[in-house]
C-alpha cells in the first residue's frame, strides 16, 4: 500500500465521515467497508483489531487538545458513552502496548515517541526488557518514575514495569541487589527503593525527604510508609537497607538513605558508590553564642518596628503566637525584609535579634547557589531550605535563616526568559517562592535594592522594615558610640556636617583606631574631620549622598 500510516488515518476519518457529522465518524459495515483497505492495513502494521484502530485514530486526530478523554473519543466514534465503556479492554490494551497513555483522572495522551514513530510510518515497537545493563536499567526506571510523576501509571503499575526488566537482566548488579534486599518487600516500599536508587545517582542526593517521595505514590499510600517509617517497621529498616540521616551528625525520622555497602552493590557495574567530592555548601551557620554584643542606634520609626520583631521573635512570645496562629489555620512562618541604603545596619540588627533570642543564623551565600552548571544552582537552593528545614524538625529553638545582601536573587523575573541565565535565575526564584510559601520558621532577608523586587517577593514578605540613613540625633548616638572621647559638641558638630550612615561611621572609627596603633600620633579631632572628608570615593565633602 503506498499510503503511510497518518495517510490512512485521514483516510479513515475521511471515508467514514458523514454529511451529518463533519466532527467524527459514523462506525457501521457500509463505513468500514468504504475504509477496508485502510483500516486492513492499519491492523496489519500497527497489530491492532479494527475497533483498537478507530479508537488510535480518534485520539490521534483529537490529541491537538490539551486533554482529551473518555467522552471526547466515544462522540467522535458516534458511541454513547456507557457503550464505549463496554469496550474498556481495548482502550486498555492500546495503554498496555504503549500507544496511549492516561493519567489517575483518566485523560488520554499520546507519547511522543509513539507521535515519531507514526510520523515515520512505523509501528510502535515496545523497548526492549532484556539485554539491559545496569545503565540502561537505571535509564529506564528514571523514565518510569518520570511517567508515574505525570499520573500516567499509577504506584502499582510502575513497580510492576520496574519489577519485569530487573527480573529479565539478572546478572547486572542492580538486578542482583534488588533480589538481595528488595524482591519481597510490599510494592509501596519497592517504589521508595526506586526513588531513593534513582535520586542517589541522577541528583547526587544521599539523602532522600518525604517531599522526594510523595510524587511517586497515593496520599494513603504516603502515610502508611511514612508511619511505618517512623515507628522503623518498614522491611527496609528491618532488614537494615535504608537508615535514618541528617545534616551536621543530627539525624532525623523525615531523612533517610540506603546504606553505603548496598549502594556499592546495587552500583558496582557503573563504578559503585560515587566518588565524594567537596560538598558546595550555600549556607554556614552562625550559633547565637557566638554573636558579640553591639549597641546599634535607629530612627524612631525603624526603632519601634525593630522592637516589635525582637519581641515576636522571644523564645516565649514566638511560640505562643505560632500556636495561636496554627489553631485558625494560618501560616505560621515568619518572612522579614530589611531594605534600606548600605550601611545602615541591616544585617546587624539580624545578628542582634539572633543573639537576644537565642537564635542561630544559617546565613545564605547567594554567590555560592549560583552555578555554571546547569541544575546546580538549583540544587543549591534547594540544598539552602532542606539544611534549614532539617534543622527545624530537629526540635529546640527555631533558627533564623538570612539572605543576606539577596539582591542578586530577589530582582524581577524574566518573562520569556530564552537565555540558560535567564532560566536559571526564574528557576532559583521559582523555588524560593514556593520554600517561602510553606516556610515553618524565620527568613530574613536583607537588600540595598527595592526599585527591582519582584511583587511575588514583596508579597511573601511578612514584615518589611526601611533602614533610612540615621537622623542627626541618630548620627550623634553613633558617633559617641565609636569614638567615645567626642565631646558631645563635637558629635553634633560631625553628625551636622557629615551624612554619613552608621557603616561610614565605623569605617572613620577604624581609621581612627588603626593610626593609633601603628603610633602615627594620637588622631586629634581634626584628624578625624579629615578621615570623614576622605571617607567619600570623590574627596567631596560635607552631606554627600552614599549608596543608592
Amino acid at each position: 500500500m503506498s499510503k503511510t500510516i497518518i495517510e490512512s488515518m485521514y483516510a479513515i476519518i475521511s471515508k467514514m465521515r458523514e454529511s451529518d457529522r463533519m466532527d467524527g465518524i459514523v462506525i457501521s459495515s457500509a463505513s468500514q467497508k468504504k475504509a477496508s483497505t485502510e483500516l486492513g492495513y492499519l491492523r496489519k502494521i500497527l497489530g491492532l483489531n479494527t475497533l483498537q484502530v478507530l479508537i488510535l485514530t480518534a485520539v490521534i486526530e483529537k490529541s491537538a487538545r490539551y486533554r482529551i478523554d473518555g467522552d471526547d473519543i466515544s462522540s467522535f466514534l458516534g458511541m454513547e458513552y456507557l457503550e464505549f465503556l463496554t469496550h474498556n479492554s481495548d482502550l486498555e490494551y492500546l495503554r498496555k502496548k504503549g500507544y496511549i497513555r492516561m493519567d489517575q483522572e483518566k485523560h488520554i495522551s499520546v507519547p511522543k515517541e509513539v507521535f515519531k514513530a507514526l510520523m515515520g510510518n512505523k509501528p510502535v515497537e515496545p523497548e526492549p526488557i532484556t539485554g539491559l545493563t545496569t545503565g540502561k536499567i537505571l535509564s529506564r526506571m528514571k523514565k518510569l518514575l518520570a511517567i508515574r510523576d505525570d499520573d500516567e501509571i499509577d504506584a502499582d503499575e510502575l513497580n510492576d514495569e520496574v519489577e519485569s526488566i530487573l527480573k529479565s537482566n539478572p546478572d547486572t548488579s542492580i538486578s542482583k541487589a534488588f533480589k538481595k534486599y528488595a524482591e519481597t518487600l510490599y510494592y509501596t516500599e519497592k517504589v521508595l527503593f526506586y526513588v531513593m536508587i534513582c535520586r542517589y545517582w541522577y541528583d547526587d542526593d544521599d539523602m532522600v525527604g518525604w517531599h522526594n517521595v510523595d510524587d511517586y505514590l497515593d496520599d494513603d499510600e504516603l502515610d502508611d510508609v511514612r508511619t511505618q517509617s517512623r515507628i522503623e517497621r518498614l522491611d527496609l529498616q528491618r532488614n537494615k537497607v535504608i537508615e535514618f540521616t541528617g545534616y551536621n551528625g543530627m539525624l532525623t525520622k523525615d531523612y533517610f538513605k540506603i546504606k553505603d555497602y548496598i549502594k556499592e552493590e546495587i552500583f558496582k557495574d557503573v563504578g559503585g558508590m560515587r566518588k565524594e567530592s567537596p560538598k558546595v555548601s550555600a549556607s554556614r551557620k552562625m550559633e547565637a553564642s557566638s554573636i558579640v554584643n553591639k549597641p546599634l542606634f535607629y530612627n524612631p520609626s525603624e526603632d519601634r518596628q525593630v522592637q516589635q520583631l525582637k519581641e515576636l521573635m522571644s523564645e516565649k512570645r514566638f511560640g505562643e503566637i505560632r500556636s495561636k496562629m496554627k489553631a485558625k489555620g494560618l501560616r505560621t512562618g515568619f518572612t522579614c525584609l530589611f531594605y534600606g541604603s548600605p550601611g545602615t545596619g541591616k544585617t546587624e540588627t539580624v545578628y542582634q535579634i539572633a543573639r537576644e533570642s537565642g537564635r542561630d543564623l544559617f546565613i545564605v551565600d547567594v554567590s555560592q547557589i549560583k552555578s555554571c552548571w546547569v541544575g546546580e544552582s538549583e540544587k543549591h537552593t534547594k540544598d539552602v531550605f532542606d539544611k534549614y528545614r532539617a534543622a527545624v524538625k530537629a526540635g529546640g529553638t527555631i533558627p533564623i535563616l538570612l539572605f543576606n545582601e539577596a539582591d542578586a536573587i530577589f530582582g524581577v523575573r524574566s518573562e520569556g526568559a530564552g537565555s540558560a541565565v535567564d532560566k536559571m535565575e526564574n528557576s532559583i526564584q521559582n523555588i524560593i517562592l514556593q520554600e517561602m510559601e510553606d516556610l515553618d520558621g524565620i527568613l530574613i532577608a536583607t537588600t540595598n535594592l527595592t526599585s527591582n523586587l519582584d511583587k511575588a517577593f514583596e508579597r511573601r514578605f511578612l514584615y518589611k522594615i526601611c533602614f533610612d540613613k540615621p537622623s542627626i540625633q541618630a548620627r550623634m548616638s553613633i558617633w559617641r558610640s565609636m569614638l567615645p572621647e567626642l565631646t558631645e559638641d563635637e558629635a553634633l558638630q560631625l553628625a551636622t556636617e557629615f551624612d554619613f550612615s552608621g557603616g561610614q561611621i565605623e569605617n572613620i572609627a577604624r581609621k581612627r583606631e588603626i593610626s593609633d596603633i601603628i603610633g602615627i600620633k594620637k588622631p586629634e579631632f581634626a584628624d578625624i574631620r579629615e578621615f570623614c572628608k576622605e571617607e567619600g570615593i570623590d574627596n567631596s565633602s560635607a552631606k554627600r549622598k552614599i549608596g543608592f
